[in-house]
C-alpha cells in the first residue's frame, strides 16, 4: 500500500484507525470450547466465528469472553466493554426469555434505537449505544448469529474504517426450486448461486433451520425474499447478495 502511495509521488494520504470491537457472548448456557459441559450447556461458536468475521471487516477483535446470566455483572461488563470499544458485540440474550438480559440491561446503561427486526432468521436483534460506543446485540442461534453480522455489523465496521462501499453487490437469479417464504419478513434463504446458460441460476442449500452452521457453509450467496412476497416457484426471479 505504501509503495503504491508513493510510486505516483502522493505525499499526503487519509487514512483511518482500524475500528476496535469488544467481543462478548453471554448466557449460563455457553462454555468454551474444549472445556467439560454440563446437562443443558453447548460450546461457544458464535464468538470464535464473529471474531473470524470481525477481523475480515478491517476490525480489531477484543474477546471479552463469556458473560454468565447475572445482572450485576453483565452491567459491569458492558461498562468496561464500551471504555474500550468503539463497537460492543454480544451474542444471545436478546429474546424475550426470562432470562434474556442483554435488552434490559442496555435500557439501564445506554440507549436502545431498535429491537427486533421483521426478518428471518435474526429476528431477535438490538441495536443502540452505550456511553460512546455503538451497541449492536446478535442472537444466539448460530446462523442468525452471522447474518446479523453481514447484514448489520459489517457495514458498520466499513463505515468507521472510512469505507465508501459499505454493502455488496447484488443481482437477479433464476430460483432452481420452490422455495417456501411468508408474507410480513424479510426471508434470508442460504443458497448457491452459479452462472449457467447465460443467466444466474440460484437454489438453497437445503434445510433452512437458524442452527444449522452447514446451510452457511455450504453457500455463496444469500437469496433475498422481500416482504411482501410469499411462496417462491421454480422459475422465479430471486434476488441474490453473493458472500
Amino acid at each position: 500500500m505504501v509503495v503504491c502511495a508513493s510510486a505516483p509521488s502522493l505525499w499526503q494520504i487519509l487514512v483511518h484507525r482500524r475500528p476496535r470491537v469488544a467481543l462478548l457472548s453471554t448466557g449460563d448456557e455457553v462454555v468454551e470450547p474444549g472445556t467439560p459441559r454440563k446437562a443443558g450447556q453447548i460450546y461457544d461458536a458464535n464468538r470464535f466465528t464473529l471474531r473470524g468475521s470481525i477481523e475480515q471487516c478491517g476490525g480489531e477483535v477484543l474477546d471479552l469472553g463469556i458473560v454468565p446470566d447475572v445482572r450485576d455483572e453483565l452491567r459491569t461488563r458492558l461498562l468496561a466493554a464500551a471504555d474500550v470499544g468503539d463497537i460492543v458485540v454480544t451474542s444471545g440474550g436478546v429474546s424475550v426469555g426470562v432470562l434474556d438480559l442483554v435488552k434490559e440491561v442496555l435500557g439501564e446503561i445506554g440507549a436502545i434505537d431498535f429491537w427486533q427486526v421483521a426478518m428471518q432468521p435474526g429476528r431477535p436483534l438490538a441495536f443502540g449505544r452505550i456511553k460512546s460506543a455503538h451497541f449492536f446485540g446478535l442472537p444466539g442461534n448460530p446462523v442468525a448469529s452471522m447474518l446479523a453480522s453481514m447484514l448489520f455489523l459489517r457495514p458498520a465496521i466499513f463505515k468507521l474504517a472510512g469505507r465508501r462501499r459499505l454493502f455488496p453487490d447484488t443481482a437477479e437469479a433464476t430460483a432452481l426450486e420452490p422455495i417456501s417464504k411468508r408474507k410480513g419478513r424479510r426471508e434470508f434463504k442460504r443458497g448457491i448461486v452459479e452462472w449457467r446458460n447465460g443467466r444466474w441460476e440460484a437454489r438453497t442449500t437445503g434445510p433452512q433451520g437458524s442452527g444449522i452452521l452447514s446451510s452457511m457453509a455450504a453457500g455463496n450467496c444469500l437469496i433475498v425474499l422481500e416482504e411482501e412476497r410469499g411462496d417462491v416457484a421454480a422459475g422465479e426471479t430471486v434476488l441474490v447478495e453473493p458472500f
